[in-house]
Order: structure tokens, then C-alpha cells, then sequence
């Protein structure tokens, strides 16, 4: 009998102007976004090999100086050296916070700042919203999964057809669950032939890397699309078992998602910001050269308090301890403001997990390698690179301090620090994305389980 119901779901559904407008919307934006995402990923890598090279000239440039006393003021002082930050291999599925990203990051001997790429980008992409497969399936796939099933049941129940397959000894369960599967295959199989389609075209176009990698996290991120689709579907197929008429049904469907993919996801920062309050960038800065001038005052006063010379042994060992406290609190600083940082984000992501929507969103980023840890990972890279160009300079420093100025070292290319960009792997991708999938599984049970129990109680007359 669920054999016979479920073809007789595919069939209605098939033959329906419905089914053919989804699966050309489905081959049309799908496709559509890998086409435009993929020529922005070739570019995007174009640019970066371009400023790479440049960047290696100009250091070569540099270092071909004879005069050393030039090579230092214009590696250390004036020009620094620059280091591309690369893009992420699956960025064209899902770009995150990858935009948010620098262009290069310009290591010098005091100081370390990003180059923006925005500066060579062209203006209107942060003017809209860059139509990538996370986006896509986030918004538009979204709405038509729920508006695939928003008459599933009212609009039989409208025109009579449920009273007379329900006037038979057919269980009200094998029903739902015949409507369930037939209308779900429908709507994933043009999914997932538009997806084959988008992801022949980036493997022709040669961005998609034929390795164990990337195959288990476009299969995975395949998998979660299909995950999302089926919880709006539910939840589609939950509010046609809640009204009588199509009509109501669908103004429902629209209020709902409108609920889902535009209030909830960004109701939550705002949220989390307003109850996790974080300390501004400047007031840590503020706080940071409050402890330096506290600790240059302490440092004048030695001499004055112990009565010793100021080129001692006993004040040099305190000022070195002054030092070690004036770093040891600024990291403090620094601890706590990532703290808040981190707790801020934390419960955003949570309270966002309302809805379906953010839980792609943040499962899909962690998979493409764009989410908040890939970012954190850059900024902890960057963190360390400039730690490492400092300690550097200030190496080469005491060593021009021992050999005199007029004889000071040469600075050799190997030797350089140089930022290196790294992506999360795939394991710490999946256990980053785990939550989210779990939370779009029990919502795909909680929206069933729900049209279960309305249906059994559902008015047929």
C-alpha cells in the first residue's frame, strides 16, 4: 500500500506545471551561481599568483641593495615585506568570511598592517550579496522546498481527494509517509542532478580538485544541502496539516520563512551583543598604554627609590622585570578581549540555531573552510608572524649592537619571516560542522514528528 502511495505522490507531482518549474529553477540558480562563483574563484587566484609575484620581485629588489643601512630602513622601516593571503579551495561554494580577509599582510620591524582588498575589487560586490551555493540553497532552494509541499494536505483536503483515499482502510500514517517520500524524491532528485551539473562545470573549469579531501567535503556539504531542504520541506508539510485552506497555508509558509532566513540568523548578533557585551578595540588599546605609562614611570623612578646607578646590574635586572610585566598584563588584555570575543560569538551561533538557516549557513562555511575558525586561524597566523618578523628584527638589532652599526649584518632571504595561511582540515571541518548538522537532523524530526500528530487529528470533511 506505501508503494502504491508513494508512486502515486510521484506521479501527481511530475505531472504537475509545479515540478517543472522547480527543477528549471533548481538547473537555473544552482548552476547559475557555480558558473559566476567559479570565474570569481579563477580570478581571485589569478590576482593572488600575480601580487605573489610581484611581492617576491619587490623583496628581491630590496635585498639586491648594496648598501645595507638601505636594505634595513626599507625592509624594516619604510616597505616591509608583503605576504599574500591565498583563498580558500572551496571558496566558490561558499565565500563566509573570506572577504572579510586582507588582500596581503605587510610585515615591518615595529608594526604589521592588513592591505585591503577591497581597493581591487570591484565596489558593488559589497553593495550586494555575492550569489554563492551556501547562499542559494540558504535562501531560494529554501523557499521553494517549503512551498513545494504548502498545499500537501489542505489542498487535497480542498478538493476532496484526501476524504476519498482516506474513506478506504488506508492508515493515516502510511498517508503522510507516502506523501513524505514521494514529494521529498521529486524535490531532491533536480537538486542533485543541477549540483552534478554545477560540479562537472568546476571540474572542467579546474577548481574543483580531484582528491579524498574535497570529495568527502563536497559530499558532506552535499549531504547538509539535502538536510536543509528536507527540514523547510517538513516544515511545509507540518503547517499544510495546521490550516484548511491553501490559501491560509501559504501566507503562513511565507511568514515562516521570511521568520527563518531574515529575522532569526540576524536577530542573534544583534542579540548576542546586546547581552555579551565586548570591550572596543580602542579601550584595549587605551588600557594598554595605561600600563606603559605606568611602567616607564616605575622604571624612571629606580634609581631614585634604590639610590643605584642607572646603568647597573641590579636596575638593569628591574627593568627587565618591569617589562616582562608590562608584556605579561598587555597579554592579559589581550586574553580577555578574545575571551569576549569568543563568548559573544558563541552565543550568537547559538541563539541563531533557531533556525534552520543559520545552522547551514555556519555548518556549510566550516566545511568550505570560510567559517569563524578558518578566520581565526588567520588571525592567529598573522598574530604569529608578526611576533616572529619583531623578534627578528630586534635579533638582527642586538647583533648590529655587538659588531657595531657600520658592520651590521646582512640580512639573507631565507632568514625572513613570512606569513603562511592555513585552512582547517577536514577533521577539525567536520567536528566544527557537527552541532549544525545535528540541530538540522532534530529539526527535520521535530517538523515530522509534528504533521504526525496534526494529521492523525486532521479534519478530512
Amino acid at each position: 500500500m506505501l508503494r502504491i502511495l508513494v508512486r502515486k505522490e510521484i506521479v501527481s507531482h511530475i505531472l504537475s506545471l509545479r515540478f517543472t518549474v522547480t527543477f528549471t529553477l533548481f538547473i537555473v540558480l544552482v548552476f547559475s551561481s557555480m558558473y559566476v562563483m567559479v570565474s570569481n574563484y579563477k580570478q581571485d587566484e589569478a590576482e593572488y599568483y600575480a601580487r605573489a609575484r610581484a611581492s617576491q620581485d619587490h623583496l628581491n629588489n630590496i635585498l639586491s641593495e648594496e648598501d645595507q643601512d638601505r636594505v634595513w630602513g626599507r625592509l624594516f622601516r619604510d616597505e616591509g615585506r608583503d605576504c599574500e593571503v591565498p583563498v580558500a579551495a572551496l571558496s566558490w561554494l561558499g565565500q563566509g568570511l573570506q572577504p572579510a580577509q586582507p588582500a596581503a599582510v605587510n610585515l615591518k620591524g615595529r608594526n604589521t598592517r592588513s592591505v585591503d582588498r577591497g581597493l581591487t575589487r570591484n565596489p558593488l560586490l559589497g553593495l550586494f550579496h555575492v550569489p554563492d551555493f551556501v547562499y542559494v540553497v540558504n535562501t531560494a532552494l529554501s523557499l521553494l522546498a517549503i512551498l513545494f509541499m504548502f498545499d500537501a494536505v489542505c489542498g487535497e483536503k480542498e478538493a476532496g481527494t484526501l476524504r476519498l483515499v482516506l474513506s478506504n482502510s488506508v492508515p493515516r500514517h502510511q498517508v503522510l509517509l507516502g506523501k513524505w517520500i514521494g514529494g521529498y524524491i521529486v524535490l531532491v532528485i533536480p537538486f542533485l542532478v543541477s549540483v552534478a551539473g554545477g560540479l562537472i562545470f568546476a571540474w572542467a573549469r579546474g577548481v574543483l580538485e580531484p582528491n579524498a579531501d574535497t570529495a568527502i567535503r563536497v559530499l558532506a556539504l552535499t549531504g547538509i544541502a539535502c538536510l536543509y531542504i528536507a527540514a523547510f520541506f517538513n516544515l511545509g508539510l507540518f503547517i499544510s496539516t495546521t490550516t484548511k485552506r491553501p490559501a491560509t497555508s501559504l501566507l503562513v509558509c511565507l511568514l515562516v520563512w521570511v521568520t527563518c532566513i531574515v529575522v532569526i540568523p540576524n536577530l542573534g548578533p544583534v542579540a548576542a551583543r546586546i547581552l555579551k557585551p565586548t570591550p572596543s578595540r580602542k579601550g584595549i588599546e587605551a588600557a594598554k598604554q595605561a600600563v606603559d605609562r605606568e611602567i616607564n614611570l616605575r622604571s624612571q623612578r629606580l634609581t631614585l627609590t634604590s639610590g643605584e646607578l642607572s646603568y647597573g646590574d641590579k636596575i638593569q635586572r628591574q627593568r627587565e622585570e618591569l617589562d616582562d610585566e608590562r608584556n605579561r598584563r598587555k597579554r592579559e588584555l589581550d586574553r580577555y578581549f578574545r575571551r569576549s570575543q569568543k563568548e559573544q560569538l558563541d552565543l550568537a551561533r547559538t541563539l541563531g540555531r533557531a533556525s534552520p538557516s543559520a545552522s547551514w549557513v555556519y555548518s556549510a562555511v566550516a566545511l568550505a573552510g570560510t567559517g569563524p575558525d578558518a578566520f581565526e586561524s588567520f588571525r592567529t597566523g598573522r598574530e604569529s608572524a608578526a611576533k616572529r618578523f619583531t623578534e627578528y628584527y630586534r635579533g638582527m638589532r642586538e647583533q648590529a649592537n655587538r659588531t657595531g652599526w657600520r658592520n651590521r649584518p646582512k640580512v639573507i632571504l631565507d632568514e625572513i619571516p613570512s606569513f603562511r595561511a592555513s585552512f582547517p582540515d577536514m577533521a577539525h571541518a567536520v567536528t566544527a560542522a557537527l552541532n549544525d548538522i545535528l540541530v538540522l537532523a532534530i529539526l527535520n524530526v521535530v517538523f515530522f514528528m509534528l504533521a504526525f500528530t496534526f494529521f492523525l487529528r486532521y479534519d478530512v470533511r
